[in-house]
């Protein structure tokens, strides 16, 4: 007997480990909680194709845009973990979600991060036919017409209404915010005249150079794609939140053979020669950060944020 029960641990254990080492099996889907076209967006799509070299699987991305991510992140939390499904994530918007009680449930007790794999600083943008020149002209103009100027973001606790938010608490001065689904509709209404100001990420903001002005960037120096572009902080409007982190999560739950691969997997990706190029032409800035690094910044920040709310 004894003899028979050694024997069935060691086909359970040689089972479990056999099946550790197949996986992925098959396609590999990351739900991303903003539109086709976004900055989020574009960064699973860039990595997607030297993921798919690494673990030998397609990666296939699932647009489910809505408040403010947390339609998309709600359904990651309680996929499967099996690593099948997972989820894009970015700090500052998951933290402001959670700190505005926009998830139901701790994300840093339902998630297992997986590592990001870029950082993408906030800017501020008007029309290029605009009278502003300067973060200092849009905040000397609020501060005498309170909401006196729209701002097109993707939520107010995404990156540009965290940003907006964190303008406000810094001078006074508050815009009048006009929420949309996502950049696309941001960068049409602003085009269109339809709202004075938006707020976008560097990346994002590159396709309409032409007919935008930008105001201020994020970040502690200046910007090699905006290079003109002085920082918030040079302008005097030092902000709390100015930049987003981008990468991927998993289930909690998921086994740790399955984490450790595709955690190798990512910050393997990060080191990849197509894929840095791949992030250059769509104007990302590759910053690799470990999961224990994002779940640090994450919590910091829902902490930040719980307290700049309560006091909103």
């Amino acid at each position: 007997m004894k003899t028979r029960s050694l024997l069935a641990v060691m086909a359970a254990f040689l089972w479990a480990t056999s099946a550790h080492a197949e996986y992925p099996e098959r396609p590999i889907q990351v739900i991303v909680g903003f539109s086709a076209g976004g900055g989020m967006d574009a960064t699973i799509r860039t990595i997607a194709p030297t993921l798919e070299k690494i673990l030998g699987q397609p990666v296939v991305v699932i647009n489910k845009p809505g408040a403010g991510g947390a339609l998309a992140w709600t359904e990651v939390a309680r996929a499967k973990p099996d690593g099948y499904t997972l989820g894009s994530v970015n700090y500052p918007a998951i933290s402001g979600v959670t700190a505005s009680g926009g998830l139901p449930f701790d994300p840093l007790k339902s998630f297992e991060f997986l590592g990001n794999v870029m950082v993408d600083p906030a800017v501020t943008v008007v029309s290029a036919k605009s009278p502003y020149k300067s973060m200092g002209d849009v905040v000397t103009y609020l501060k005498e017409h309170p909401g006196g100027l729209s701002y097109g973001a993707t939520g107010s606790t995404s990156l540009d209404g965290l940003t907006v938010l964190a303008l406000a608490k810094k001078t006074g001065a508050k815009f009048r915010i006009v929420n949309f689904a996502g950049t696309p509709e941001q960068a049409t209404a602003l085009l269109g005249g339809h709202v004075d100001a938006v707020g976008l990420a560097v990346s994002e903001v590159q396709p309409f150079m032409s007919d935008v002005r930008v105001l201020g960037v994020g970040g502690t120096a200046r910007n090699s794609l905006l290079p003109d572009v002085p920082t918030y902080a040079e302008q005097g409007v030092a902000l709390a939140v100015d930049e987003s982190s981008r990468g991927l999560i998993a289930p909690a739950g998921t086994d740790p053979a399955i984490l450790k691969k595709l955690r190798d997997a990512i910050e393997t990706a990060t080191k990849d020669p197509d894929y840095l190029a791949r992030a250059k032409k769509v104007s990302q800035q590759v910053t690799f950060r470990s999961a224990d690094e994002v779940r640090s910044a994450v919590s910091t920040q829902i902490d930040f944020l719980k307290s700049t709310l309560e006091k909103k």
